[in-house]
């Protein structure tokens, strides 16, 4: 393969990306958002600079301030209102294919489109892919910031909805070869599915230069939960982990639980109390770490949480996580991380972590120079613009194995 495939294909230029999300990315309350802006603004530090040309569905209410301002961050950026999806449309797609749906956008890309103006596509979510036409002139990424067939299934939906996502994946997977995962477990379920493809792995990271470990003060027994509190795999999380944490307060009762986050759900609410506490709407989440013992990631379902580990480990906070927490990230447990594999785990694991505080804090230290390493937002956007090159040059071969 070619050394430098994008300039090899646009000769030297730029190249040209018509990027479609489902949301805008910002205000960043959540990982999705996170992930695309960090991406995004990654790829300005790439050279040559990609143009992306930003096309987004906007949020139903006006977005508070401060405003998203693309302009150091794209090369042009259109939003498009939400609109009521068509009753085909609701009743053989998945639900978040027609809460996200815009007429806008549809009719932007099936008649307005001036394709020659791109040299890709990269669909930013497997949800937008019915807005493409049916004839696309131009070689198509599509990014899997989760597997959402594997998501719906692990949360127990119906039958109806994880058989409408496996056929908008098989739909995807049989337009494209070129697919983006946030991990190496994830490109091997979804190549195992789709024997034709090889996915690109871009996983997730974190901004080493905002997230420092400098005046790190921890609460002897804070533990801190961040994350979308509205979001199921969260919201299930919080009710496994709780009676965990009693059980430990039981035998140390300095420890207690600081839960951080936005939209918080009824029943995160009924969780609080007796050591456990809410912030909410929080503006900068790093004094938050900067104060805690240890971030906890105990989810079962899903990868919200691997931002939240990179960005933890970061700002030098020692993290104990789920094996589904960490997945998809270059950390090795015990040598990064404290990996706590069995759910009924978790109360040997906090009372170890409070009393011999020592082993938490030097995983943090050798977890901060895995992520500066391995996890950094603008080298990740150079794997993204690699992956990017390869379906340029090789629009309809397979993608080397992960």
């Amino acid at each position: 393969m070619d050394p430098d495939p994008l300039r090899c294909r646009t000769r030297g230029r730029a190249v040209r990306v018509l990027f479609l999300s489902p949301v805008v990315p910002w205000p960043l309350h959540s990982g999705g958002r996170i992930r695309t802006y960090e991406l995004l603004r990654g790829l300005t530090q790439t050279n040559p600079r990609p143009q992306v040309h930003l096309h987004c569905v906007l949020d139903p209410e006006p977005q508070q301030e401060p405003r998203f301002e693309p302009g150091s961050l794209v090369h042009a950026f259109q939003g498009h209102t939400r609109s009521a999806a068509p009753l085909t449309l609701r009743l053989n797609s998945p639900p978040p294919v027609r809460w996200f749906h815009s007429d806008s956008l549809r009719h932007f890309l099936n008649e307005d489109a001036r394709w020659e103006d791109w040299d890709l596509v990269h669909l930013d979510e497997l949800l937008l892919l019915p807005y493409l036409p049916p004839e696309l002139p131009l070689p198509l990424v599509v990014h899997h910031h989760k597997l959402d067939v594997d998501h719906a299934e692990a949360l127990g939906q119906k039958g109806s909805i994880c058989s409408r996502w496996r056929q908008l994946e098989q739909a995807a997977c049989a337009r494209t070869q070129h697919h983006i995962v946030c991990g190496h477990e994830d490109a091997q379920r979804l190549a195992e599915r789709h024997e034709h493809i090889r996915p690109h792995v871009v996983p997730c990271g974190a901004d080493t230069h905002k997230f420092q470990p400098d005046g790190r003060q921890p609460v002897a027994g804070r533990l801190l939960f961040l994350g979308s509190l509205d979001y199921e795999p969260n919201i299930r999380a919080l009710e496994g982990f709780v009676p965990q944490l009693h059980a430990a307060r039981a035998r140390d009762a300095r420890l207690h639980l600081q839960i951080v986050g936005a939209r918080p759900d009824s029943r995160i609410l009924n969780l609080l109390g007796d050591g456990i506490q809410l912030e909410q709407n929080v503006p900068d989440v790093r004094p938050f770490l900067g104060a805690a013992e240890a971030l906890v990631a105990p989810l079962e379902v899903g990868g919200g949480s691997r931002i939240k580990i990179c960005e933890a480990l970061a700002a030098g906070c020692p993290v104990l996580a789920s094996p589904c927490a960490a997945e998809g990230l270059d950390l090795v447990p015990g040598e990064h991380l404290i990996v706590v594999s069995d759910s009924n785990g978790w109360p040997d694991a906090l009372v170890e972590l409070i009393q011999a505080p020592a082993t938490a804090r030097a995983t943090a230290l050798e977890g901060r120079e895995r992520i500066c390493a391995q996890h950094h937002w603008p080298d990740l956007a150079a794997r993204l613009v690699a992956a990017w090159g390869r379906c340029l040059q090789n629009p309809t071969e397979k993608p080397a194995p992960p």
